[in-house]
């Protein structure tokens, strides 16, 4: 019979260092997240609804001419936000809590209901939402960047751009309630209506306004054409492939991709923007490798037996890969990544018949060949703006290919293991900081003991958003799409806004 234990430390000694999770251990994603925040201003991954703009908009009007203080403005908005999941959790008809729920924290609400509306709107683990100012924390940035509304020292105030008379009187009702008292479940079923989206709300035609930047004589700033640029590009990539499985799909397919960026008047006409996007989409599915790839390597530890050494993960990559090519013969079997007129080709996308280590390791293969052969601004785009390389950019995956150009795939798969090993180490110390108590936090999932290697916890393989399925989703809110079955189409109303062919 055998006994183990686990080694603690010395009893009387505190914990000298502590570990945590890091959202990006390898700090390869900046590039993509920076530019994303250059070409969709007002948007975020956060901002999928458009009736809380409006929300927001009559609600800065309403406290600014009360001169609402702090803790006023947080009240009035918990409430304000309680009635509106509530109200879309309603069967108005029977009164029944089987409603659509299209409201932020609407599935909550509904669990949480028995229990009382008040406990909702308190602050705490048991409302609504954990955060002090609900879902406004996610819209603030946006909804300020839009003109919409300001803060001072937390509390609402108007914005540059007025609030026009129909946003205020849509909204008054509700505010009100929410000024006066905390609401009933009574309450919400007067708000119903309030929760559904219908092509004359009276909300829809201002916000579609600011978000497209529809108008002249208005005083719209470069945030405004950018992001009215980005939106005459996703409605003509629309356009142009209906039958992509996603907006951000329907920009690769058109974009990123083929010969319309510079053949199609639309897209000729955005110019610069539009080679941007080019050169953000690419890098995006260059970034997505590298977090595909980290994952799997922090699950290949967590899963094993025991603690792993960097031989074993050498070992653990090498069988991921099935061809004996060396590196130039890896490419050379891979999909072209131009076509023969120069435009980029979808070879990302055709090596998704490998198995996905190889196939990811192929994505940053090609990436480096694109590094190569784009040139002006979608080259300083896919750069992510800079022509000084770091670490695991595209620069620095070409000089690697370079390094092993005639040596066999697998020693190249084990360069970059060794690679995303010593960039997470890097990134946790530059992150490790020293706590209230005194104690040193190392932010990773992945620790090095004496040569080997143990993980704490899985880490994420989803890419960083680019934005373009939030602005699909208000576009399609606000009536400049619809998606019928899957198939996504630019409506008359958009394609007029927007200046589209038809």
């Amino acid at each position: 019979m055998t006994s183990s234990a686990v080694l603690e430390g010395p009893a009387w000694c505190a914990p000298g260092l502590d570990t945590k999770g890091s959202r990006f251990p390898l700090r390869v994603e900046a590039p993509v997240m920076n530019l994303v925040d250059v070409l969709v201003p007002g948007v975020s991954t956060m901002t999928s609804n458009s009736r809380y703009f409006g929300l927001y908009w009559a609600l800065a009007d309403y406290a600014h001419d009360r001169d609402f203080d702090t803790l006023t403005c947080r009240t009035v908005l918990r409430r304000a936000e309680v009635v509106l999941a509530l109200a879309s959790v309603l069967d108005p008809e029977t009164g029944d809590l089987n409603g659509p729920g299209e409201m932020h924290g609407a599935d909550t609400v509904r669990s949480r209901l028995p229990k009382g509306v008040d406990r909702l709107v308190e602050i705490g683990d048991k409302s609504y939402s954990p955060r002090a100012w609900g879902y406004w924390s996610q819209y603030k940035g946006p909804v300020v960047t839009l003109g919409l509304a300001t803060t001072d020292r937390e509390a609402f105030r108007k914005g540059p751009r007025e609030t026009p008379v129909a946003v205020r009187n849509m909204f008054r009702p509700l505010l009100e309630l929410a000024a006066s008292r905390n609401p009933s479940r009574g309450d919400a079923e007067r708000f119903v209506e309030l929760t559904r989206f219908r092509s004359d709300s009276k909300d829809l035609a201002p916000l579609r306004t600011v978000l497209t930047a529809t108008g002249d004589g208005m005083d719209w700033k470069p945030n405004d054409v950018t992001r009215r640029s980005t939106y005459r590009i996703l409605a003509r990539a629309v356009q142009l492939t209906p039958d992509s499985s996603s907006w951000t799909s329907a920009l690769l397919d058109a974009v990123a991709y083929g010969p319309a960026l510079n053949e199609d008047p639309l897209l000729t006409t955005e110019g610069l923007r539009a080679q941007s996007w080019r050169g953000l989409l690419l890098r995006h599915r260059f970034v997505g490798a590298w977090r595909r790839l980290w994952s799997r390597l922090v699950d290949r530890v967590l899963n094993s037996s025991g603690q792993v050494s960097r031989s074993d993960l050498h070992e653990w990559v090498r069988a991921c890969i099935t061809t004996k090519d060396t590196v130039r013969g890896f490419l050379q079997s891979c999909p072209d990544a131009f076509d023969a007129r120069g435009n980029p080709a979808p070879a990302e996308m055709l090596l998704a018949d490998r198995d996905q280590v190889e196939a990811d390791i192929g994505i940053l293969l090609i990436g480096s060949v694109r590094d190569d052969e784009l040139d002006g601004v979608t080259r300083r785009a896919f750069r992510g703006n800079s022509d000084r390389g770091r670490y695991l950019d595209p620069q620095w995956v070409a000089h690697r290919r370079r390094e092993y150009l005639d040596r066999p795939m697998t020693d190249f798969a084990c360069a970059v293991v060794d690679d995303m090993l010593d960039q997470s180490h890097r990134v946790a110390l530059a992150k490790m900081y020293v706590d209230k108590e005194g104690r040193m936090k190392l932010p990773t999932k992945l620790q090095e003991r004496n040569g080997l290697f143990f993980a704490t916890g899985r880490e994420g393989s989803g890419n960083v958003g680019l934005r373009t399925e939030q602005l699909g989703e208000l576009g399609r809110q606000l009536g400049l799409f619809e998606v019928d079955e899957d198939r996504r189409v630019v409506t008359e109303l958009g394609a007029t806004i927007l200046g589209l062919p038809r």
